[in-house]
């Protein structure tokens, strides 16, 4: 039987690896969150100490391998923490790292590696435009980005990150910026994704509208 992907992609903040997560386990899918592997890419090269040596990023990256195994993220067969993935350090320089087109190739390839032959729910910015292309089901979330803002900080604050909102709000709207103006893979909605705007939506009213998308399609799960 033909494997099912569903690709979640959307703004930063607007709800994607938790509805993803919680989408995956209803389905019994695998969830596999891609930005998590642009944050194993860009803690290699702070692990490395050549953050300032963007020329030597692509030959180091290309020289490791990162793996998903049991929802943890593994680089070389060591298994690193997401608690550390989500460090202020790899958050400030995550966005250039994954505008370099040949780390974006190496990451597609990666990502497509760990959704052959699996069904698989993938969140992203570009999982319907580029990395799994013929999903069967492509969803975007989108949202207000003052709400996101709000979403993004308090998340922070309950992890014991001491930030103000106002920080959040313009490190998320340069995102958006870095995103939407990348030349490899820029953010962008799939033609055949359906568009949710989460902004006043609860969790469960977002799941919901995603299994009412996938009971229409032709084939059952």
């Amino acid at each position: 039987m033909k494997q099912k992907h569903i690709a979640i992609d959307g703004d930063s903040a607007s709800g994607k690896t938790t509805i993803g997560r919680i989408l995956a386990e209803r389905l019994n899918f695998t969830f596999i969150d891609s930005g998590l592997f642009y944050r194993a890419a860009t803690y290699i090269i702070l692990k490395n100490g050549i953050e300032k040596e963007k020329d030597k990023w692509v030959k180091l990256i290309a020289a490791n391998k990162i793996l998903l195994k049991d929802g943890s993220i593994y680089i070389n067969e060591g298994n690193i923490e997401e608690e550390i993935l989500h460090s202020s350090d790899v958050d400030n320089l995550v966005s250039p790292v994954s505008t370099v087109p040949e780390i974006r190739n190496f990451i597609t390839l990666t990502l497509q590696e760990h959704a052959n032959n699996k069904n698989v729910v993938m969140t992203g910015r570009d999982i319907g435009t580029v990395v799994l292309k013929g999903a069967f089901l492509k969803i975007y979330l989108t949202a207000n980005v003052e709400i996101r803002a709000g979403r993004r900080f308090k998340e922070l604050i309950e992890k014991g990150i001491k930030v103000s909102f106002e920080d959040v709000l313009e490190n998320l709207k340069k995102r958006d910026t870095i995103d939407s103006s990348r030349e490899k893979s820029p953010l962008a909605v799939a033609n055949d994704a359906f568009l949710i705007n989460t902004t006043e939506l609860s969790e469960e009213e977002n799941i919901e509208k995603i299994f009412l998308f996938i009971k229409g399609k032709e084939y059952a799960l």
